[in-house]
């Protein structure tokens, strides 16, 4: 529960680090800004980077093409001028032939198809061939491939020119088949990650593959969405990035020769989250920072602030619980401010404690106060007793007899009474069974009564003072009248004071005795009852008096007193 409380957002390290947070947000997004750009930079690097390795793949077969072709143009040109068949048409292509040592075939085809001039000496028809009827209808230069050349067997690069008469008209094509070199262009890594070329092909510009890396693959699906066959001709130039979730690609068309491309794509190794080229890394380096300022402001507030802090309010919540002072550890190494607050602490702790003293001296003094005026009051009750005494002994008259003998007995009674509750002064609260015990055995002591008269049933209560005082003048009361009786030694008294639910309830049955008759309304023998009556009021309680199989039975029921 305490670790909660130390995680909670109202902690003075969560707050001195949102603090700290907030002053870092302008340093944060400029981070984030940055890390952005430096991104763009690194893509836009990758793509020139992957463009050159793909070039310098392709660069070999791109140079070989283009001599190819300068030399087809070149001898075209000399035989348009001058064609003799045989040993002088035969002599000028092997010498292109050997101008271009890994040329697999330099040849004169007339336009009857028949070839009877090339660099081996190789006499080949023509004349049904698809490729050799689409050059001489489409009377230009032109760059084809040939995945199985007619005379050589391989897969060739054809470059061929038109010859053209003294009239305009076309007599044949210059043809030299070229080696298709294959293409596997170098890794490249770039700043952040490493780029593999997953898929190469070469494609004529209409669409049609020619030799791919991965021959079982279908061109199609190997391009990634978005891009179309048709589209790969327009997309001559840089690479574009094709910045797709989890699978970024870089996309690069770049020309072998004239109407034929090669495609590749590149793929990036895995990368995790943590990645610099991963989408959170311009957002890692905030981060991370305002992590180490929540940190380092937490770690800095518990140790320089928070820790004296809990040690000073331990020592407090010790001192308010047990009254025990406990020493707060390292308190010369706090902060100067919580020191002057521990100095204050010490010094309200020393006030309060001199203060309870001289609190403690001053109820002591109080209590010996009141015992000596409880002392003299019950002294006070006692003389008036005696006095009352002097006059019952000078009076000759029954009736004032019997009055001052009640009188004495109520006393008598209310001097025992006062004794026995302020014989435990400084309690809050006192034990009822006691006091009414000792009440019970006064009153036989005064009237004469023997024992086993009264039989008593307590419960271990305990009432305020103020509530006490009411209960045993009542049962006083009661006594003394039941006491009086003739009868009393033989028929007994019960007293009994139990607690029923919610309810307390002093419960008095003994002989019948004239002041507790439904007809004694009034005159002496009423007054008991009135009294009765006067001390339940001020218990909020009430008196019910009832006879029972020659009985009287007085119950006095009230509610617990706080």
């Amino acid at each position: 529960m305490a670790r909660k409380g130390n995680l909670s957002t109202s902690t003075l390290g969560f707050r001195l680090g949102s603090t700290l947070v907030l002053a870092l947000m302008p340093l944060g997004i400029l981070s984030v800004v940055q890390t952005q750009m430096a991104q763009d930079e690194v893509v836009a690097s990758t793509l020139e980077g992957v463009a050159g390795a793909s070039l310098k793949a392709v660069q070999g077969q791109i140079d070989l093409i283009t001599d190819a072709q300068i030399s087809a143009r070149v001898l075209a040109g000399a035989l348009s001028f001058a064609l003799r068949e045989g040993a002088e048409c035969s002599s000028r292509v092997k010498a292109v032939a050997q101008g271009i040592p890994s040329a697999t075939l330099v040849a004169y085809v007339p336009m009857t198809g028949l070839m009877t001039c090339s660099s081996n000496d190789v006499v080949y028809d023509f004349k049904d061939n698809p490729l050799f009827q689409q050059m001489i209808a489409k009377p230009e230069p032109m760059v084809a491939y040939n995945p199985q050349g007619p005379v050589s067997g391989t897969a060739v690069v054809l470059v061929s020119h038109p010859i053209f008469g003294a009239d305009g008209a076309q007599i044949g094509i210059i043809s030299i088949s070229l080696p298709y070199l294959s293409v596997a262009p170098q890794d490249y890594a770039d700043p952040v990650a490493l780029w593999r070329p997953s898929y190469l092909a070469t494609v004529r510009g209409d669409g049609t593959l020619l030799i791919a890396s991965d021959p079982e693959r279908d061109l199609f699906s190997a391009l990634p969405d978005g891009v179309t066959i048709d589209s790969l001709p327009s997309r001559n130039g840089l690479p574009i990035l094709l910045d797709e979730p989890g699978d970024p690609r870089i996309l690069s068309v770049t020309p072998v020769a004239r109407d034929l491309f090669l495609l590749s794509i590149w793929q990036r190794d895995a990368t995790g989250p943590f990645s610099p080229a991963s989408a959170a890394a311009p957002y890692l380096l905030p981060v991370l920072t305002w992590l180490a300022a929540l940190v380092a402001a937490s770690f800095a507030s518990t140790r320089l602030v928070v820790r004296h802090v809990r040690a000073l309010s331990n020592s407090m919540s010790d001192y308010v619980d047990s009254r025990s002072r406990i020493m707060v550890p390292d308190i010369t190494d706090a902060p100067a401010e919580i020191q002057k607050l521990h100095a204050v602490y010490e010094q309200l702790i020393r006030t309060i404690e001199q203060e309870e003293a001289e609190l403690q001296n001053l109820i002591v003094d109080k209590d010996v106060l009141l015992r000596e005026v409880n002392h003299r009051n019950g002294n006070s009750l006692q003389i008036i007793a005696s006095v009352m005494r002097m006059y019952r002994r000078e009076s000759r008259d029954e009736d004032v007899r019997a009055i001052l003998d009640g009188l004495i007995n109520r006393v008598i009674a209310l001097s025992s009474t006062h004794s026995s509750l302020y014989s435990m002064t400084g309690r809050r609260d006192v034990p009822m069974d006691e006091i009414l015990g000792g009440v019970v055995r006064r009153l036989k002591e005064i009237h004469g009564v023997g024992l086993g008269v009264a039989r008593k049933r307590f419960d271990p209560l305990r009432m305020p003072v103020e509530a006490a005082v009411p209960l045993a003048m009542s049962l006083a009361e009661i006594i003394g009248c039941h006491f009086n009786a003739r009868t009393v030694a033989n028929e007994g008294v019960d007293v009994s004071l139990i607690e029923d639910g919610d309810t307390l309830c002093l419960k008095v049955v003994g002989p019948v005795v004239p002041e507790f008759l439904p007809e004694t309304t009034s005159g002496l023998a009423s007054l008991p009852r009135r009294m009765l009556t006067q001390f339940a009021a001020q218990l909020r309680g009430k008196v019910t008096i009832k006879i029972e199989n020659d009985r009287s039975v007085i119950v006095v029921t009230f509610p617990p007193v706080a």
